[in-house]
């Protein structure tokens, strides 16, 4: 019989084993993009997790008791928590609006002109396009970029057709 409640537990649970799986990497691999190390971390996190799973729930199961189904849902829900795990860091990593509501915050309250002093364009872009560089999406030659992957340039046309069937307008700078 399969423990429903031990394996729920588990699966509960198993975005702290992400968490400290992202810890260590990012300690150890210093130099990788943090978004990288992020979706590294959810992959590994994968192996203990089922390791536990296997070894408390599955492992004495006889077959045709619905172990399989069963497996397939851990497998979906682990997959449903690290993918949410990955876009909060990410969301965290990359989200000005993020920064400012914390810059805020700490302060207590900041001018227009102070707000603005902390974001220099050139170091914005530049951050940017050094993590797109590190990631491999862009290569640069020559002091010019050019796409290099496909994957992050055929999400973001995703995005914008998204947007457009939604009926949003593109953010400020995202399409020509």
């Amino acid at each position: 019989m399969i423990d429903e409640v031990l394996m729920l537990l588990i699966l509960v649970l198993s975005p702290l084993a992400v968490l400290l799986l992202h810890a260590v990497l990012a300690r150890v691999r210093r130099t990788a993009p943090p978004q990288k190390t992020a979706f590294h971390a959810a992959l590994a996190g994968a192996v203990p997790v089922f390791a536990l799973l296997w070894g408390a729930v599955f492992r004495s199961c006889p077959p045709g008791s619905g172990c399989a189904v069963a497996a397939a849902y851990c497998l979906v829900v682990y997959g449903a928590l690290a993918y949410t795990y990955f876009h909060f860091f990410n969301m965290s990593e990359t989200a000005r609006r993020i920064r400012i509501l914390c810059e805020i915050g700490t302060a207590g309250s900041v001018s227009p002109d102070e707000l603005t002093a902390l974001y220099k364009t050139t170091d914005v872009v530049t951050i940017r396009l050094g993590r797109l560089v590190a990631l491999h999406q862009l290569q640069e030659e020559d002091g010019y970029y050019s796409v290099r992957g496909r994957t992050l340039y055929w999400a973001g046309r995703a995005i914008l057709l998204w947007r457009r069937i939604l009926g949003l307008e593109p953010e400020q700078g995202g399409e020509r």
